[in-house]
């Protein structure tokens, strides 16, 4: 018979090891976010390809027609502007699920113990299965156009790892903010919003002056997007200098997010 031993405070060990024995929770919470978000719509997962399609084609005519700026290698536009836009979805949607995770969860984790953290983890796979619906999309996009890839878009896991967790710990640093002052959930879709155009979705870094790419490579997400595009162009240089920037991110904001997640879980009761 298995023991489970409830700590609040949370310094050993225990919580970690339910971490894995309520694991099963975290598919659960993913099945149900999915379920919710396409409950009783006529397309259903089908939106899943629609809102990506729309963004590439508006980004596409923006960017590519009126702005007239160059594709990365000999992709076509439109093929790169839907690779930039599969991991931004994902690290956007990781984002605003973790953030929101003390909010959108507060019910059941004021009446049920578990390890609240498998809550932000559960939505965070349901986002991954929009981006593999995208890459499927992505992969007959790429057939049509007859445009193939080379044996590096094999790596195309690696780095929608990397963006996954990426926006899953900047919205566990957020969510410990989320709980006292609850304008930063109208914030967060702005500051998404803001950051989709002054990421390297829609254009190449190449269209950055030399001047200000060293400063604009600060930005967490723009090495990683750089480096999923990367995968897809098969004659595309990689660019080191954003992808290690975006790793140190990565690397800082784990521990970071963890220690403002586990501190406010411990008091979000009070304030919820």
């Amino acid at each position: 018979m298995r023991k489970t031993i409830i700590e609040p405070n949370g310094k050993n060990m225990q919580y970690w090891k339910d971490i894995w024995n309520y694991r099963e929770l975290a598919y659960n919470f993913a099945k149900r976010d999915i379920t919710v978000r396409y409950k009783q719509t006529r397309i259903g997962l089908g939106w899943a390809v629609i809102a990506p399609l729309v963004n590439m084609i508006v980004m596409t005519f923006i960017f590519g027609n009126l702005a007239n700026l160059e594709s990365d290698g000999s992709a076509p536009y439109y093929i790169m502007v839907y690779a930039g836009n599969i991991p931004w979805a994902l690290f956007a949607k990781s984002l605003t699920s973790s953030a929101n995770t003390f909010i959108s969860n507060a019910g059941i984790m004021k009446k049920v113990y578990y390890p609240r953290i498998l809550s932000p983890l559960g939505t965070v796979i349901a986002a991954m299965v929009d981006s593999l619906v995208s890459m499927a999309v992505m992969f007959i996009l790429m057939l049509a156009s007859g445009y193939f890839p080379s044996v590096k878009i094999l790596l195309f896991p690696v780095f929608m790892v990397l963006s996954l967790l990426l926006g899953t710990f900047v919205g566990l640093v957020l969510s410990s903010f989320n709980v006292k002052w609850r304008d930063l959930a109208q914030i967060i879709p702005f500051m998404i919003q803001i950051g989709q155009y002054a990421s390297p979705v829609a254009y190449s870094m190449n269209s950055i002056p030399e001047k200000y790419r060293l400063l604009y490579s600060l930005n967490p997400a723009a090495g990683i997007i750089t480096a999923f595009k990367w995968c897809v162009i098969k004659d595309m240089a990689f660019d080191w200098v954003p992808f290690i920037i975006s790793v140190v991110w990565v690397v800082v904001l784990i521990p970071l997010g963890i220690y403002a997640f586990r501190k406010t879980e411990r008091t979000f009761v009070d304030i919820v």
